[in-house]
């Protein structure tokens, strides 16, 4: 067998992170065709906004309990296979929750979509990362790829939920079941793709125990822990409140037609600030992280002081924070990490990120059930003081890093000298 030549194994690297780009993008979307009136749908099946928080509670805790061991499974054994069964099992739910008449019925779809979802959950970004550095060594390829990913997904959000709109003013069922197409589409794409060699080695025979000292080995550094918690709070600070925005839209006299188009102009300003995250790849990550957290802090505290049928459109700044946080706040945590341990990496960051939205979508649909404001002064009381402190954590890693990469500097000077010196 004849060895492959660098340009045809680019070549096959390219390829690859084609494929895993569109199945990426495709299993990122198709919860767009019925979010914006999924609140209406659970409505109409008896469920209020403490029933939602609930619901949406019980989803979490299944994320919880099976990202962590689908994420060390993968990286020991077989990432594709994981993919391809997470794909096609979240597209069969979705045509399931589409027959739901009750909340018992919805929580056990949404407990049968976070089964699924932690199979694929982390798998695309660690094929990502593998594949580009694959093609380029330099890591640039993979800092604008995951951007541009983002951005393609923000794009097909877009269009599926102004085609969700449209459709639910027909049959708010079929919105749920229409998110089978890109699910299932995506689970075909993932049967050619071709996983990477490398595999967490096995340090204890025992799984559960090795799973523990995998966990353990990745928070050990302080650096990365604080990247992991910086990435969970920039995921969560946009996610809990969503729940609101439609309630939020027919409270000041939004018409029913057009709440879907709130929706839509979300995720426009999703893809915007996608874009304008593409011009922040080079910034430090501390002004990464709080940049877009003083804008979410300043829009919702407008909002919160005058709610009206304009001022209600503050809301797509949600969407825009979301747009600056998603790709540029994974990169690092991922550049901090070993290749064989990528898919456990995400595994565990999404875990953080669910055991911080467990409480938060709770405590928010609650005071959202109070009343509609309530959730958004939530926000900023839970999430500021816990941002402030990550930022400031941030902040000591970046001198840590300046102080040492002086003293190698002038170390390397030094010895230099002495050459020179001894010639």
């Amino acid at each position: 067998m004849f060895k492959k030549g660098a340009n045809e194994e680019k070549t096959m690297y390219g390829i690859n992170l084609r494929r895993i780009v569109w199945e990426t993008v495709l299993t990122s979307i198709g919860a767009g065709f019925c979010v914006s009136t999924v609140t209406i749908f659970w409505n109409s099946i008896g469920m209020d906004q403490t029933a939602i928080g609930f619901v949406q509670m019980m989803f979490t805790i299944a994320m919880v309990l099976l990202d962590i061991p689908m994420g060390y499974i993968a990286d020991r054994f077989n990432r594709k296979l994981l993919n391809v069964l997470g794909d096609v099992g979240v597209a069969v739910t979705f045509v399931f929750y589409a027959f739901a008449q009750n909340m018992y019925m919805a929580m056990l779809a949404e407990c049968l979509l976070g089964l699924f979802l932690a199979m694929t959950n982390g798998v695309d970004q660690s094929f990502i990362k593998y594949n580009c550095n694959k093609v380029d060594p330099s890591g640039e390829l993979f800092k604008k790829t995951n951007i541009k990913v983002q951005t393609a997904k923000y794009f097909m959000l877009f269009a599926a939920t102004v085609i969700g709109g449209f459709i639910a003013k027909y049959n708010l069922r079929l919105t749920l079941a229409l998110s089978f197409v890109p699910y299932f589409m995506g689970g075909l794409i993932a049967f050619k793709i071709k996983d990477f060699d490398l595999k967490k080695e096995a340090k204890h025979k025992n799984p559960v125990k090795d799973m523990v000292i995998t966990v353990k080995d990745v928070v050990a550094d302080a650096k990365t822990r604080t990247l992991m918690f910086a990435y969970v709070l920039g995921k969560e600070l946009t996610h809990a409140q969503i729940w609101v925005f439609t309630p939020l839209m027919i409270m000041v006299g939004v018409p029913i037609e057009i709440v879907s188009m709130g929706w839509a102009l979300n995720y426009l300003a999703q893809i915007i600030g996608s874009k304008v995250s593409e011009k922040m790849i080079h910034f430090k990550t501390s002004n990464k992280f709080a940049i877009p957290f003083a804008l979410e802090f300043v829009w919702i505290a407008v909002l919160v002081i005058n709610t009206n049928i304009i001022t209600i459109w503050l809301f797509t700044l949600n969407g825009f924070v979301h747009g600056l946080l998603e790709g540029s706040m994974i990169t690092p945590l991922q550049e901090a990490t070993k290749d064989e341990v990528q898919t456990s990496v995400m595994s565990i960051a999404s875990t953080g990120a669910r055991l911080l939205y467990i409480p938060l979508v709770y405590i928010i649909n609650y005071l959202g059930n109070l009343e509609l404001k309530l959730a958004l002064v939530g926000v900023i009381v839970i999430l500021a003081p816990i941002s402030l402190i990550t930022y400031i954590m941030l902040k000591k890693i970046e001198k840590a890093e300046q102080v040492k990469l002086l003293d190698d500097n002038i170390g390397h000077k030094n010895n230099l000298e002495e050459v020179g010196e001894g010639k």
